[in-house]
């Protein structure tokens, strides 16, 4: 008898190379490497990135893809980062409180480190409240009203833009929005780190180190995305461009460690 290879089958439908993309950015890094107990990085990008084909909802038009290119939806356009680690010059052989006895010992080996981050809000992805097209478009934009300005004069959580400039599509048809806004944002972010350390030396090479770290120190809270989902005005969604709630808040760790 004579045996044949066999083949296996497989779906390459969720993976098949299709899709396009651009990302321009320019950035700037300073960094004072350490000196005098410290040392400081900080790092500015500015980017833009669009593609034709991701999101959270997926895509409207698998026929013309053109229609899909816009902003990636997690594109964020400036984004600034800080760091830092100061040792205190405090104790003996420092410049401040060079006590010989225990009160030496007490304030030596203190250090405070911590980092700062802030990012502009990442285009807002609007969507129906209903996709009123059969299962044809597994996803669906949302229609442009004319003439109706889809910003707000002081935006805010009561209203971040407005949602009477975009409706729903009517039925068996898609919307000619584009899949991200290309000048709305959601809120931007904010975060702030802190760190105080003091190490006590044992011998050369054995030490505790006691830690006290507070996560968004200055208890920021960042606002939650604003609803983007757009009814039909016989079924209009009444928390639509408004936000619900925020995110963040002051957590404390305390740590001890000892290295050997």
């Amino acid at each position: 008898m004579r045996s044949y290879p066999q083949y296996k089958g497989f779906d390459v439908y969720n993976s098949y190379p299709l899709g396009r993309y651009q990302r321009d950015s320019a950035f700037l890094r300073l960094e004072k490497r350490a000196s005098k107990g410290l040392s400081l990085m900080a790092y500015y990008e500015f980017s833009k990135q669009l593609d034709d084909y991701s999101g959270p909802y997926g895509k409207q038009d698998f026929f013309n893809r053109s229609n899909e290119w816009s902003l990636t939806p997690g594109s964020v356009p400036q984004r600034l980062e800080v760091s830092y680690v100061y040792e205190l010059p405090f104790g003996p052989n420092k410049a401040f409180f060079s006590f010989g006895d225990w009160r030496g010992r007490l304030l030596d080996g203190w250090s405070i480190s911590g980092t700062a981050g802030l990012s502009s809000g990442n285009p807002i992805y609007l969507r129906p409240l209903f996709n009123n097209t059969g299962g044809v478009a597994q996803a669906l934009h949302v229609n442009v009203t004319p003439g109706v300005n889809p910003r707000v004069a002081d935006p805010g959580p009561e209203l971040w833009f407005n949602p009477a400039a975009f409706d729903q599509p009517p039925d068996f048809t898609i919307g000619n929005a584009s899949r991200t806004h290309g000048s709305l944002r959601n809120p931007e972010a904010q975060n702030y780190d802190l760190a105080a350390t003091k190490r006590f030396a044992l011998t050369p090479d054995r030490a505790f180190e006691f830690s006290a770290q507070a996560f968004d120190f200055i208890n920021h809270a960042n606002w939650n995305d604003p609803d983007n989902v757009i009814g039909p005005a016989s079924a209009p969604n009444v928390n639509a461009g408004k936000i619900i709630g925020s995110r963040g808040g002051r957590v404390i760790q305390l740590g001890v460690r000892f290295s050997f």
